[in-house]
């Protein structure tokens, strides 16, 4: 009987492949179990180290494409900028459009605090459909940085949790030249294209460079911002293109706030990513938002949070 079933499991999946074979896709389910490779880009960082250059990132699996983003919001608070006070709401959105002129858009919120002496606070809104948290305002993911009291929160208003974690000078400062001088964006290239350079070697013709421009400052949302835009041209062919490719980066960094306070990147293949700081208010915030939130369940941990907050089902 077990022979049975495996002889006429051995067949349907012999079946299977030649289907896939006479429609031309097995190449496709080759590539679904292959890694692509990634193209990086790096970029200078202005002198403050608040990590202006989001990072791009991501897997192609096939017809499987996923793409990972981190914006200024997410790694606010990393460093410590003091004298440079203010509020902010962020607004962060990706578009895709369809062939059939469909958009599939996503777009995320969070609000952003800092004192003059450095500490700050960012709220990312969590939409959960009808879901409210204990306090009966839409889930958020709250981390606060003092670097004063030497501590940093994360607070879980949905579950009602608070990790708190101890920071010394030491753990900062390593934190800090962890970062580096330099943060990249990556451009996805397609498995085939992965494939062939490969098997050519040496004799792959070398990667197109990207274009660097100086844009003219101007002001945004109530400050001054120095813009900066990277093309990366692909020519035709090289990622299974018909006709070149642009993927265009463009940032504006207020030297104000010591921050990116507009972000666009634009990859035809995968759509466009927006941020931008909106409703800044220049001046102190008030300063309990910086002391540690009260009626959660707290606990200690050893390793401090960084980046931008995942919410994990349970």
């Amino acid at each position: 009987m077990n022979r049975d079933r495996v002889s006429r499991a051995c067949v349907r999946a012999v079946a299977c492949v030649a289907l896939l074979a006479s429609l031309g896709l097995a190449e496709a389910a080759a590539q679904t179990r292959q890694r692509s490779s990634t193209m990086r880009v790096e970029l200078p960082m202005p002198p403050v180290a608040e990590t202006p250059v989001p990072l791009v990132d991501g897997r192609a699996d096939g017809q499987l494409n996923t793409l990972s983003f981190t914006t200024p919001d997410a790694t606010f608070g990393r460093t410590v900028v003091k004298g440079a006070p203010f509020t902010a709401e962020s607004v962060t959105e990706h578009v895709q459009r369809l062939a059939d002129g469909n958009r599939m858009v996503r777009k995320s919120t969070a609000k952003l605090f800092r004192d003059s002496a450095g500490r700050t606070r960012r709220e990312h809104a969590l939409t959960r459909g009808n879901v409210s948290a204990a306090d009966g305002q839409e889930p958020r993911l709250i981390v606060i940085n003092d670097p004063v009291g030497q501590v940093e929160y994360l607070v879980d208003t949905a579950r009602g949790t608070l990790r708190r974690t101890r920071v010394s000078p030491a753990l900062a400062e390593a934190r800090r030249q962890t970062m580096g001088t330099n943060e990249s964006f990556g451009v996805l290239m397609p498995t085939s294209a992965a494939h062939r350079r490969r098997a050519e070697g040496d004799n792959a013709a070398p990667m197109p460079g990207p274009k660097r421009e100086r844009l003219e400052a101007q002001q945004i949302e109530g400050v001054m911002a120095e813009g900066t835009r990277v093309t990366v041209t692909v020519p035709a062919g090289e990622f299974d293109n018909e006709q070149p490719l642009e993927i265009v980066h463009e940032q504006w960094y207020s030297p104000e706030l010591q921050m990116v306070v507009l972000m666009k990147h634009n990859d035809p293949r995968f759509g466009e990513t927006t941020f931008r700081l909106t409703n800044i208010t220049r001046g102190e915030p008030t300063p309990d938002l910086f002391a540690e939130p009260q009626g959660y369940r707290a606990s200690d941990q050893q390793e401090p949070f960084f980046g931008r907050p995942v919410m994990r089902r349970q």
